[in-house]
């Protein structure tokens, strides 16, 4: 990625600007009979990777305040509140989590949630709000509510289609009037102006799925002239039903034609149909690029997804109009045989009832978590389909993790350039907790697929790069103090499918605008995130 300006007089703006604020801080920092090269914190010994993508080099890092002062060597005459031995470290710039769930539900989420734990032993110091097209219409008022709570990240939002949508006609399948669409533009509009950095959707999911591709481009396109990004899960990654190449093509077009940049969200090839197409996918981004697309993705590196059952089996016209009207076609012997074929085709796609592993849900659900649908459906004496139908008409739609992928297709869609790390962090997934640890340790150390600069590149400075995060995922001089200490040989992931909330290990220092959230190894509960508006 490139991260120069690609114009003369904002090149010159922002020089101006940074001028101004190191005269502010200067002056400042006088008034309170403070020395003007006082540092808050200083890093040294360490070997820099600067978010780039370049080498990696010895050198220093300077704190003060929120703010990176110097990278390099050290200046003479500084003096440091704190001095930090980076020896057999690396220091790098605070990850960023383009594509997770961590934050859904702000700001009515509890201080626990919201200090963020999961992703900052991990070292991910930003995270996106509004994965899947679930993002907030009230943009401005649930980041202000959430930075009075207090955040342990950074985090910025995406307004939601599958959130208008359904603002605007419930659950209902039926295709959007022009008064219906211009209500839906409305509400993108103003989230839009209220700070989004772009708009998310989630098109596999009901009632996303129901929208056309037209309908979509038409709300969407309501951000164009603002710019941003279009965050997609797309409305087919498997054959479940336009398939994964028009799928493509479709998110590609609709981001394209709305003056955004796509992103394809968790880019894979799920089931059995599609294992070993991933050149191909790439092959389309590729070509959509030569045409003037800016197309991207992010990756999380299981070889499992994480979705709920009725995602993964329930065809989507069973569920249109919502759980009443399930039921009632379940209670209808033609229209119920309709739906566990379909069932039956949709679990042959995933690999079988061996690979859904039950992982989350609400009380009822308990008996059955950490089981197959396999294991489940032996004990219930009924085939996996009609177990799996039975539980989700008595509510018990419990998350599943479904082994769908294979390793050689998530490493190739590693070793491309333009796909960065995510985690799509969710409840009962060990990705929530352990994606960032994971890549480095198997897909860097061990095997390695790419680099570690590579890594640390896709993880921070391509990703604010791709959203227009202005002074972050990068270590220089005037960015944000969002940075990351740590030994790559002590980086490890602790959960797994069984033990999902296991905190990872590894990460010896990490701040947040420039505040310790995690200080040798230990949380320190600070709460510096900020909340950050386009």
């Amino acid at each position: 990625m490139r991260y120069a300006f690609r114009h003369h007089n904002l090149a010159s703006a922002a020089a101006v600007c940074l001028a101004a604020l190191s005269l502010v801080a200067s002056t400042s920092l006088a008034a309170q009979g403070v020395r003007a090269d006082t540092l808050d914190v200083l890093i040294t010994g360490g070997r820099v990777y600067d978010g780039s993508g370049s080498a990696p080099r010895e050198g220093a890092v300077g704190i003060r305040a929120d703010r990176i002062v110097f990278v390099g060597a050290v200046p003479a005459n500084v003096v440091a509140r704190q001095r930090i031995d980076a020896r057999g470290h690396i220091v790098t710039p605070g990850f960023i989590d383009p594509h997770t769930h961590a934050y859904e539900g702000l700001p009515r989420l509890n201080e626990e949630r919201r200090r963020n734990l999961s992703s900052l032993m991990q070292g991910i110091t930003t995270v996106v709000l509004g994965a899947d097209g679930r993002g907030p219409l009230e943009v401005k008022q649930v980041l202000d509510s959430a930075q009075r709570l207090g955040l342990g990240t950074n985090t910025y939002a995406l307004t939601g289609f599958g959130t208008v949508r359904s603002r605007v006609m419930g659950n209902s399948s039926a295709p959007a009037t022009p008064e219906q669409i211009a209500a839906m533009r409305a509400l993108i509009t103003k989230a839009m102006q209220e700070g989004a950095y772009g708009v998310g959707s989630g098109l596999f999911y009901v009632p996303q799925t129901y929208a056309n591709t037209e309908e979509v481009l038409a709300v969407v396109s309501a951000a164009k002239p603002f710019g941003g990004v279009y965050d997609t899960h797309q409305r087919d990654e498997s054959s479940y039903s336009i398939g994964l190449f028009a799928s493509t093509r479709e998110a590609i077009r609709i981001g394209c034609e709305s003056g955004l940049i796509t992103n394809i969200g968790h880019i894979k090839t799920l089931g059995v149909d599609m294992w070993g197409k991933a050149d191909s996918v790439l092959a389309i981004m590729r070509e959509a690029r030569a045409r003037g697309c800016t197309v991207v993705a992010d990756q999380y590196p299981w070889t499992a997804s994480g979705t709920g059952l009725s995602a993964a089996l329930m065809p989507r016209w069973a569920q249109a109009g919502g759980r009443d009207s399930l039921r009632l076609r379940a209670a209808d012997s033609a229209q119920r045989e309709r739906m566990l074929a379909d069932m039956r085709e949709n679990l042959r796609r995933r690999g079988g009832d061996s690979t859904l592993l039950l992982i989350d849900g609400n009380k009822d659900a308990t008996p059955y978590i950490g089981k197959t649908l396999k294991q489940v459906a032996a004990d219930a004496g009924r085939p996996a389909v009609e177990t799996a139908l039975d539980l989700v008409l008595r509510g018990i739609d419990m998350g599943v993790a479904s082994f769908n992928m294979t390793e050689a297709d998530i490493e190739t869609f590693m070793r491309d350039p333009n796909v960065m790390t995510s985690s799509d962090g969710s409840d009962g997934h060990p990705r929530l907790f352990a994606t960032y640890p994971r890549k480095i340790r198997r897909y860097v150390l061990e095997k390695p697929v790419i680099s570690m600069e590579r890594m640390v590149q896709s993880a921070s400075g391509q990703v604010a790069a791709t959203y227009g995060l202005t002074d972050r995922g990068v270590l220089r001089a005037g960015a944000f103090a969002d940075v990351l200490v740590f030994n790559p040989q002590d980086v490890r992931e602790e959960a797994t499918y069984t033990e999902p909330r296991k905190l990872a290990a590894g990460m010896r220092w990490v701040f947040v605008n420039g505040v310790a959230a995690v200080a040798d190894g230990a949380a320190t509960n600070a709460l510096a995130g900020k909340t950050l508006r386009k």
